[in-house]
């Protein structure tokens, strides 16, 4: 007999087969990356104000999200449209980096970022942190049997046990794009990476190609804050998604709605959203609360460390494709602790002018969309039309009329100052003068033009200009009498000319220069002075802020019934139809650099040869508007900035009128 016939050989190996097979694990445990955090990871002081064990019970909404990159999930791409403070890459990013080493094991990953410094700082201020907190240190190893350091951690690549390594790169490295296979992409700051790189491409489309060795089991992430609409890798690919937004319970009445910054109801003109309290243009403390849209109960901040975890998120489009999503998180969801709602009110009236109902400061106002409303920022570089244009022409006055009849009814009160700019040419002088209501509201009195030899500023055409400014008076419909009370004259031809005629005012006229806005990274003012070749005070006008102003105005639409909307511009119905078009040759275009491609932002431009004379006028006559109240407010009264009601009402008192 054969060992092999043996009974009891034969059952011996069976005993010792089932030993075998009770001994095998009937369940594969796999963790999602929220619970790995939950468990393992440590926020180390130094790095937050709320140290200890990471929960997603301060960040709700950031546990789907995270969740989609589990190697169960059957979600393949995620992207993140996000505003500032709402705790993404702590949450996101780098706690998957945690999972990935701890738990996955031999999972390459490429993190990009929009230059290789960033990359490096993520590593060293953030990264390294979170192994040694996180006991994930000791897992770090290279698999270089070369390295004899055996330390894991080069500038180039993070490696560990188990065989996986993160490859922290800049989207300016466009060759290291293409040097290794990688299954999990981490896309940071997606808007700010450079269009192309050199002659390489797109540089997140050279990242996403590393990942075909994967196809089955890739995993993409991309987050950002987005920059401009027209331009937006995020908003792009945010639409491409299904839009998901984050909905939660209002405290009062349990009913599910999206946190907005401000929303209003088409049919019943219903608002909600933030409120608050003004006093002088600023802010009341403590004024701010929510406003429910379904009860109009008013929700605090506080509130949101209750909504919060008891918030879902809710498609709201049909995504290219079943294994793609996409998100929405604004800092209104900012978790207790971080921003605040009356922040976010603050940065608002920072940016925006609620008395005269148009922008502070354009810079700001971008700034406010992107990383408080989580939004792209809409630069409309079409010019503007002509339709659009002549709906502010006013059949109800003519040129040369003060039409306060009209104005008081349309805008509340009288006309109650004079403004006057002037374009210099060398065969003639294009002049505007311009009546100002409260809020703003312009009326365009006169478009003159004084013909004649301008070179010498004693000629006929300056003559004239001299008679317009010291002795011209214009009458109201209802006998108010009005001087111009402040006279740009602008020295970009013929500049000595103007410095000279300008020289013999004290005050009251002054020669001005067009300066284009320059993303210097310091507040841009509207205008500062200058000295002239002879001594004598001039002012750079930021022509671009002006522009936008413009711009804005020549859009704003009006019911003709209502109260004109503040900064609403008027024209009489005999100004000629050269002056309209000439109100349209200018647009908005992208400024690139040339050389490395990098965009500079925006900038007005005339892509023909078009005459724009009364474009340039009406802008300085805004600029004019300012500094008259410039000048009341804070020289005259001593106040620290222009507060335009106190302005308004010393106009109406007869500051500038008789």
């Amino acid at each position: 007999m054969t060992l092999a016939a043996d009974p009891r050989y034969v059952g011996a190996c069976e005993a010792w087969l089932a030993d075998c097979i009770d001994e095998l694990t009937d369940e594969i445990v796999t963790l999602k990356p929220s619970e790995w955090a939950e468990v393992k990871r440590y926020l180390p002081p130094q790095v937050t104000g709320m140290a200890g064990y990471y929960s997603y019970d301060v960040a709700p909404y950031l546990r789907e999200i995270i969740d989609c990159l589990a190697p169960t999930s059957p979600i393949r791409r995620v992207d993140i449209m996000k505003g500032a403070q709402v705790g993404y890459t702590v949450g996101v990013l780098e706690n998957f980096i945690g999972y990935s080493i701890d738990h996955i094991k031999n999972a390459p990953l490429m993190m990009l970022t929009a230059t290789d410094d960033l990359a490096k700082l993520r590593v060293e201020e953030y990264i390294t942190p979170m192994l040694h907190y996180s006991g994930l240190a000791e897992q770090i190893a290279t698999t270089d049997e070369g390295n004899r350091r055996k330390t894991g951690k080069t500038e180039k690549r993070l490696s560990w046990q188990g065989g996986g390594f993160l490859i922290p790169i800049g989207a300016r490295s466009a060759p290291k794009l293409r040097s290794a296979s990688i299954q999990y992409f981490l896309g940071d700051e997606i808007d700010a990476y450079p269009d192309r790189v050199g002659r390489e491409g797109d540089p997140l489309d050279l990242a996403l190609a590393r990942m075909r060795g994967y196809e089955a089991t890739s995993k993409i992430v991309c987050g950002s804050t987005p920059l401009i609409t027209q331009t937006s890798r995020i908003y792009r690919e945010y639409n491409r998604g299904d839009k998901r937004r984050y909905f939660v319970p209002c405290p009062r009445c349990g009913e599910f709605q999206e946190l907005v910054f401000t929303g209003r109801d088409d049919e019943t003109g219903e608002a909600w959203g933030l409120v608050w309290e003004e006093k002088d243009g600023r802010l009341v403390p403590g004024s701010v609360r929510y406003i429910c849209r379904h009860c109009s109960g008013e929700i605090t901040n506080d509130d949101k460390a209750t909504m919060l975890p008891r918030g879902e998120w809710r498609a709201t489009a049909t995504s290219v494709r079943p294994d793609r999503r996409s998100y929405h998180i604004s800092a209104m969801y900012s978790p207790v602790g971080f921003t605040t709602w009356e922040n976010i009110a603050t940065r608002w009236l920072e940016a925006w002018d609620t008395e005269a109902s148009r922008p502070r400061d354009m810079d700001k106002l971008q700034e406010f969309y992107n990383t408080d409303l989580g939004r792209p920022f809409e630069l409309r570089g079409e010019a503007l039309r002509l339709e659009t244009v002549n709906l502010h022409r006013r059949p109800v006055y003519n040129s040369g009329e003060i039409p306060n009849e009209t104005a008081t009814r349309e805008t509340g009160g009288p006309l109650l100052l004079l403004t006057a700019a002037v374009d210099v040419h060398k065969a003639h002088l294009d002049v505007e003068v311009c009546a100002w209501a409260a809020g703003g509201r312009m009326y365009s009195v006169e478009w003159l033009q004084f013909e004649g030899d301008c070179s010498q500023y004693d000629g006929e055409p300056w003559q004239q200009l001299e008679q317009l400014i010291e002795q011209r008076v214009y009458v109201g419909d209802d006998g108010k009498q009005y001087k111009i009370q402040l006279t740009l004259v602008d020295s970009g031809y013929n500049a000595d000319t103007v410095y000279e005629f300008c020289e013999q005012y004290e005050r009251g006229v002054f020669p001005v220069a067009g300066r284009t806005t320059q993303n210097t990274g310091r507040s841009v003012k509207e205008y500062q002075p200058f000295e002239t070749k002879r001594g004598t005070v001039g002012y750079w006008i930021n022509v671009d802020r002006y522009k936008d102003r413009l711009a804005a105005s020549l859009r704003r639409e009006w019911d003709g019934v209502q109260l004109q909307p503040p900064g609403y511009v008027n024209f009489p119905q005999d100004y000629p139809e050269a002056f309209f078009k000439q109100l349209t040759v200018e647009q908005k275009r992208e400024r690139v650099n040339e050389r490395t491609g990098q965009r500079m932002g925006w900038e007005w431009y005339r892509p023909s040869n078009a005459d724009n004379h009364a474009w340039d006028l009406t802008v300085y006559n805004l600029a004019a508007l300012d500094m008259v109240a410039v000048d009341l407010c804070i020289e005259q009264h001593e106040r620290e900035a222009v507060d335009w009601v106190e302005f308004w009402e010393a106009c109406k008192a007869g500051a500038y009128f008789e």
